[in-house]
């Protein structure tokens, strides 16, 4: 090349499955050209399914082509995804029932709404403002909700038939990380050691949500028998502070924004918020039946991507202020303004006195994890709710919304990424969601 002639400006490729993050380049090919037309294939089902080139390119830099697919693959055979991303088909349906809880987890729904990602895809839903966390499930069961928020890991509880009928159901997104806290009555400001706490009646919003799940490995570690020595009360979100200012309960673990009104009220005090316990905990999910997606495919696929495009605009953190405004409202979370923002800025009174300030204290990334599904299935295993040993990571692969991608990536001829059964970080200690049986017997009593 000349001396004088212009320098081209260089761009780092980063490719997964084939594809650049960028979402407009592909590996150049190799001297086996059947990978290379596996990545084209890739690319071109990715164009047909996220027509917007904005949000295609956001979710291939978040979480990969090979993995989107490969979780897309987990709800639609793929030849049906290939339909629906070669023609685009009417919907089978336009009208949609989507139920959601009043608590701050429920902000990709309702920016759905706001931000008009519904519409924008065709669809006209009415989100349906359900109290508790037992009435929303009984709900989609019964067919009221086409889709609906749904605590964890009662979509996993769901399709393994715990707790009543046995119905298939399929986690599309996460709804949000953390965003809960741990709470405490104002009269046990100077008991805040676990070990004191036998004889305690906490409230939770379910008898098999992750909260119960947290609350009793919390309260082990600390020396106590959680069946034993704690009592539980299930108690919507929306009442956990009128039920520590009459006195009947002596804490709660629970959504937000419970925590937060309780110090608004005065009548207590958050002890932890739940990221300290559990970082990236998931909370709630956006759930469908299987016989629903299978039996409405593209107005599945129009839902999915009004509800990713909103997740991934509410998690940003640039688009946080004035959240808590919307989220407020009567319609919708029906709280002081003041305390919704005090959670989304994670910038908070704690109760106690202090002002902290914890920037993840919710976050609102779409995309599960397996590892997280395990956790919450062994624990119910752990304290006999579960009675029996079941295959947790076939289940967590049966409904989450993660990666198939090896199956789909060697059907193209693609070299597949490593599993995904990874490791979370509970209470400083490592589990290892790739050996859920060997984590039960270090911890099941005799």
């Amino acid at each position: 090349m000349p001396k004088d002639a212009p320098k081209k400006e260089l761009h780092r490729h980063s490719f997964t499955g084939g594809l650049c993050g960028c979402g407009a380049h592909q590996a150049a090919p190799p001297a086996d050209r059947t990978p290379a037309i596996g990545a084209a294939l890739d690319e071109a089902l990715l164009h047909g399914l996220f027509p917007e080139p904005m949000l295609r390119r956001a979710l291939i830099k978040s979480v990969g082509a090979a993995t989107l697919l490969g979780a897309l693959a987990t709800l639609l055979p793929l030849d049906t995804l290939k339909a629906i991303a070669q023609e685009k088909k009417p919907l089978e349906k336009t009208k949609l029932a989507v139920g959601f809880l009043p608590i701050t987890c429920a902000a990709p729904l309702i920016y759905g709404e706001i931000r008009g990602d519904y519409a924008k895809e065709g669809l006209d839903v009415s989100l349906q403002k359900v109290a508790g966390i037992g009435l929303i499930r009984d709900k989609m069961i019964n067919g009221e909700l086409d889709i609906s928020q749904q605590v964890m890991p009662v979509p996993l509880t769901m399709t393994a038939g715990l707790g009543g009928t046995t119905q298939s159901i399929k986690v599309l997104t996460i709804c949000n990380q953390n965003g809960n806290s741990l709470v405490l009555a104002n009269k046990h400001k100077d008991n805040r050691d676990p070990k004191n706490w036998k004889g305690f009646v906490f409230a939770v919003p379910f008898e098999q949500s992750h909260q119960a799940m947290q609350l009793r490995n919390y309260v082990a570690s600390y020396g106590l028998d959680p069946e034993a020595d704690i009592t539980y009360r299930v108690i919507p979100p929306t009442e956990y502070f009128s039920n520590l200012r009459v006195g009947s309960i002596d804490g709660f673990f629970g959504g937000e924004p419970g925590g937060q009104r309780a110090v608004y009220e005065g009548v207590g005090f958050i002890h932890a918020i739940s990221r300290d316990l559990w970082d990236g905990h998931p909370c709630c999910s956006v759930t469908a039946a299987e016989s629903w997606i299978t039996q409405n495919p593209n107005t599945f696929m129009a839902f999915y991507r009004a509800i990713v495009a909103a997740s991934l605009y509410v998690s940003d953190k640039k688009n946080r202020p004035g959240m808590a405004k919307v989220l407020s409202q009567p319609q919708y979370i029906n709280a002081p303004e003041i305390v919704v923002e005090q959670v989304i800025s994670g910038h908070y009174a704690d109760g106690l006195g202090n002002i902290k300030t914890a920037d993840d204290r919710v976050d609102y990334q779409p995309f599960p994890k397996y590892s997280a599904a395990v956790w919450l299935m062994v624990q119910l295993r752990r304290w006999n709710m579960l009675k029996q040993d079941i295959d947790y990571k076939a289940l967590a692969q049966q409904v989450m919304l993660a990666t198939d991608a090896g199956r789909i990536m060697r059907d193209m001829g693609v070299t597949p990424p490593a599993a995904d059964f990874g490791k979370e970080i509970i209470l400083g200690q490592v589990f290892d969601s790739s050996k859920p049986e060997e984590y039960l017997k270090s911890v099941r009593k005799t």
